[in-house]
Parts: structure tokens; sequence; C-alpha cells
């Protein structure tokens, strides 16, 4: 290949910038000794340049527009992403009800924020439904609460979402009037949304106040490691705030609530239980002494019901009093005799309350008279005794005994009643 050949095939990169140094620098060196070279190089370049010249300037506004509906489209995407995200957690709070968190109604904010945030309602609406199946399935609920919660959450999110278009349309307003009118439209109908959320999963106040009084109120009454705290629920029925705690009792672990009432009385189930376990317990006791006084045995049921406040622990419960110290044992016995006397039992001779076994009035008699000499020589120590049985004449016969009553007293408290009129016969 000659010289001229070469350089002829360099010219459109030298003429374009594109050649190398050395390439560039050898025809340019070639032109300035070539006519015919130079010739051709100068009509390529003036092609070129005439080219350049008439090339349209680029649509930098149409690009503009192109990279900002590009950027558009990325941001409503995000503000999906976020609002999803918001949607989910609202719900997951709520149907779970996660502590203190669930007193506040993001089932109604979270939508309303999420509205003004975002241009579109349909997608806030629509998430509620799984979102909101997804909450009642982790709530500690049985599995009927779930489509309640989806329904609730559904419910929730388009009340939110409607009173966010009213203060948005209220923003858009020249008007005063009409701008006040649509923004307080929407602001009452989110406020009453949140009073009928409150009245389902409580307040964040009353949260505080349950989960402070009753907590201390049982470092104040019980000893330490009695009670754990679980966690503070809201009762719909009673529109109260309780402190729920762990216990364990007869080996079994166990939930009781406590709570204030408005007159700031205390309501503590776990006191109740504690009373019901001491009753039965001393009326397994009763049904043992019976079973020494009494020959033949009959079936009977006891019932014990405290007739004063009783200021028991769970020391004085068979499950921890044989494993006391000693140090801890005497004063535990002194207790469950003191408050043994608090107690009322009830003796029905029969398989249950309503099945009472049929007994002569001398037979009856008979054996109230060995219950009652058993008691005092035991020195049981008891509030009251009512025995009852039926006659063969299908009325209830009933005595009731105390501490002071003897033998011959027991005729005069014999009492018989027709149980379907309730009246007393001779």
């Amino acid at each position: 290949m000659n010289t001229c050949s070469l350089v002829k095939d360099l010219m459109p990169l030298h003429v374009e910038g594109l050649a190398s140094e050395e390439s560039a620098a050898l025809v340019e060196r070639h032109i300035a000794e070539c006519e015919e070279c130079r010739r051709c190089y100068e009509t390529m370049k003036k092609d070129y340049e005439s080219h350049e010249q008439n090339r349209p300037e680029p649509d930098k506004k149409r690009q503009v527009e192109e990279l900002a509906a590009q950027l558009g489209k990325y941001q409503r995407r995000i503000k999906l992403a976020s609002v999803l995200v918001a949607m989910l957690m609202a719900c997951i709070i709520s149907g779970a009800e996660v502590h203190f968190l669930s007193t506040i109604p993001f089932l109604i904010l979270t939508p309303f924020v999420c509205r003004l945030y975002y241009s579109r309602s349909l997608p806030i609406v629509a998430s509620t439904i799984p979102f909101g199946l997804l909450g009642g399935l982790l709530s500690e609920h049985n599995s009927s609460y779930i489509p309640f919660f989806t329904v609730l959450a559904l419910v929730n999110g388009a009340v939110g979402v409607g009173a966010a278009l009213l203060v948005k349309q209220g923003l858009r307003q020249a008007k005063m009037a009409a701008k006040a009118g649509y923004m307080s439209l929407g602001a009452v109908i989110l406020f009453a949304a949140c009073a009928g959320y409150f009245s389902f999963w409580g307040n964040p106040v009353g949260y505080t106040q349950a989960l402070l009084r009753t907590n201390d109120y049982v470092s104040r009454t019980y000893e330490k490691g009695t009670l754990d705290f679980k966690k503070v629920f809201f009762s719909f029925k009673d529109k109260l705030h309780y402190g729920k705690f762990e216990f364990v009792m007869n080996g079994v672990r166990q939930t009781a609530s406590i709570g204030f009432y408005r007159d700031g009385s205390v309501t503590d189930e776990y006191k109740f239980k504690l009373d019901n376990q001491f009753g039965e317990e001393r009326s397994d006791d009763l049904k043992t002494v019976i079973a020494a006084a009494v020959d033949p045995v009959p079936s009977l049921t006891v019932h014990a019901s405290p007739q004063a406040k009783l200021e028991i622990t769970k020391d004085e419960l068979n499950a921890n009093f044989y494993y006391l110290s000693p140090d801890k044992l005497d004063k535990a016995e002194k207790l469950r005799v003191s408050e043994s006397g608090k107690l009322r039992f009830e003796i029905h001779f029969g398989a249950s309350d309503a099945r009472y076994e049929k007994l002569p009035k001398e037979a009856f008699l008979a054996k109230s008279a060995a219950i009652l000499r058993m008691l005092q020589e035991r020195k049981l120590n008891y509030h009251s005794v009512e025995i009852k049985a039926m006659d063969p004449g299908g009325n209830i016969q009933t005595v009731e005994l105390t501490k002071l009553t003897t033998e011959q007293d027991l005729a005069g408290s014999y009492r018989a009643f027709d149980p379907e009129r309730q009246k007393e016969q001779p």
C-alpha cells in the first residue's frame, strides 16, 4: 500500500479528530507535499463541517421533561412503598395489640397522613385487607377475630382517607368560609373516629395509669415474685384498662387481672383465686371430718364462702404450706386457723347442689349432730355451717350451726321448705 492510499484511509479519522498524534502528523506532512491528497482532504473537511453545521440542535426542553417524568415515576414508587410499609405497621401494631402502641389510633391516623402525602386513595384503602388479615392472624384471639379485625381495619382506613380528602379539598378552596367548612368537617370525622377507636382499644392515658397503678399495688400487697407482670389490656365491656399478671398455683401457671374502678376500688382476680383455693382446701378438710363423723358416709358436696375479707397469702395454701421453713410455718398455721373462722360452709347431702339425698328428719338431725360433735372435738374454726338434705316429701331441710350451737339447739334451727315455692314447711 502506497502513502496516498494510507493517508486517504486516515483522513476521515483526522477530520473528525479521532486519529492518534502520529497518524495526524503523517496526514499533515503528506498533504503538504501531495496536491491531490490535499484537495481530497479539503473537500472531505468541508463536507464534514457543513454536515456538523446543519445538524439539528438537541431538544433540551424535551430532555428535561423526560428526565422530570422519570424522576416523578421513581418518586411515586417510593411514596407508594412508604405508604404500604406504614399501613402494614399500623395493622400489625393494632391487630397484635402491641402494648402501649396499640392504644394509639394508627388504623385511622396512618391512612389520614398517607392520603395527605400520597395522591391516590385506592392503594391505601385496599392495603388494609391483606394487612388486616395479617394483623388479626398475629393476635392472641381465636380465628374468628381475623375477619372482624380485617373489616375494622378497612372501615377505619376508609374513614381516615375520607377525612384527609376533606382536608385537602379545604386547602384548595379560595374562600375562607369554604376552606374552614371542609377542614372542620374532616377534623370532626377524624376526632369521632379516634374516639370510637379508644372505646375498642383504650387510650394511652388509661394504659399508662393502669401500668403504674397495678404494678404499684402488687408491689405493696404481695411478696416479691408472687406475681409477674405480663401486659396491660383493655376491657371493651367495662371500658377499663387492667394489668395482667402471671402466677403459679398448684403447680400450674395461670393469669389474673388486676384493675381499678373509677371510684378507686380494686378488683383483684388473683386475690379471688387465692381465697377460692383456700376455701376449697378447707372444704376438703371438712369432708374428711364428716367422713369420720358420719357412718355410713353419704355422698355430699361442701362449699365455703368468706364472710369477711381473708388475709391470706400463697403460704397458707397446701401447695406451699407443707414446704415452708420452720420460721414461716408457725405464722402460716396460725393464719390458716384464724382465717378459717371467716368461712361459712354449706354441706349438701347429695351428689350435687341439684341432686340432694333423701333423708328422714330424724336421720338428718342425727347426722347433723354427729357433724357438730366432730367439729367440737376437732376444735375446727369456722364462721357458720349450713347442712342441707331432702326429706322423703321432696322438701329441702336445713340446720344452721355456729361455734355456740349445741345438740339441743339443732331441733330449734331445723327448717324445711318447698324448693319450687321457696316456702317454709311446718
